[in-house]
C-alpha cells in the first residue's frame, strides 16, 4: 500500500487506528477535544507556514476570517514565525 496514493481521510482513518491501538482501551479525557485540536494544529501550522506567517495570506488560503484563524492560534498556543 503506497500512503502517497491514499486520500487525505483514508490516511488519517489508518493513523487514528494506530493511535487507538496503543491506548490499550485506556480512557483519554475528551478525546475527541484532543483529536480535533491536533488536526487544527496541523492544518494551522501548514497553512500558515506555506503562507510564511502571513495571517491574513493564511487566512485566505483556508477561507476563514483572519479573526478567527488568530482566535484559533492563541486557543492552540501555535505562535507564527515571521
Amino acid at each position: 500500500m503506497d500512503a502517497l496514493k491514499l486520500p487525505l481521510e483514508d490516511l488519517l482513518y489508518l493513523r487514528l487506528g494506530h493511535f487507538f491501538d496503543q491506548l490499550h482501551g485506556r480512557k483519554v479525557p475528551d478525546l475527541y477535544r484532543v483529536l480535533t485540536d491536533q488536526v487544527d494544529r496541523a492544518v494551522l501550522r501548514q497553512a500558515v507556514e506555506r503562507c510564511d506567517g502571513q495571517l491574513g495570506l493564511a487566512a485566505e488560503f483556508l477561507d476563514v476570517d483572519r479573526n478567527t484563524l488568530s482566535r484559533k492560534l492563541r486557543r492552540l498556543k501555535l505562535v507564527p514565525k515571521r
